[in-house]
C-alpha cells in the first residue's frame, strides 16, 4: 500500500496520473540515488566501464521511481 495518495490528478496519454509513493518507488529512489555516486565517483576516477553501468542504472531506476510514484504504484503503460 501507498504511504501517500492524492488521488487521480490528471490523464496523459491514457494513463491516469496519480501522485503515491510504495516501497517499490522508494527501493528504486534509493539505487537511483547511489547510482548517481556511483557516477561521480567513476567520472573522477576516469573508469569507462563504470560509468557505462551506472548511467545505466541512473537512467532505469530514476525512470521506474519517477514512472511509480506519478502512476500510484507499477505503471501500466500497455492494457
Amino acid at each position: 500500500m501507498p504511504f501517500i495518495d492524492t488521488g487521480e490528478l490528471f490523464e496523459i496519454g491514457g494513463v491516469t496520473i496519480h501522485i503515491g509513493i510504495n516501497a517499490f518507488s522508494l527501493l528504486a529512489l534509493m539505487v537511483f540515488i547511489v547510482g548517481i555516486w556511483a557516477l561521480v565517483a567513476s567520472i573522477k576516477n576516469k573508469n569507462l566501464l563504470a560509468v557505462l553501468f551506472s548511467v545505466a542504472t541512473v537512467a532505469t531506476f530514476g525512470f521506474f521511481a519517477i514512472a511509480t510514484i506519478f502512476t500510484y504504484g507499477y505503471p501500466d503503460l500497455g492494457h
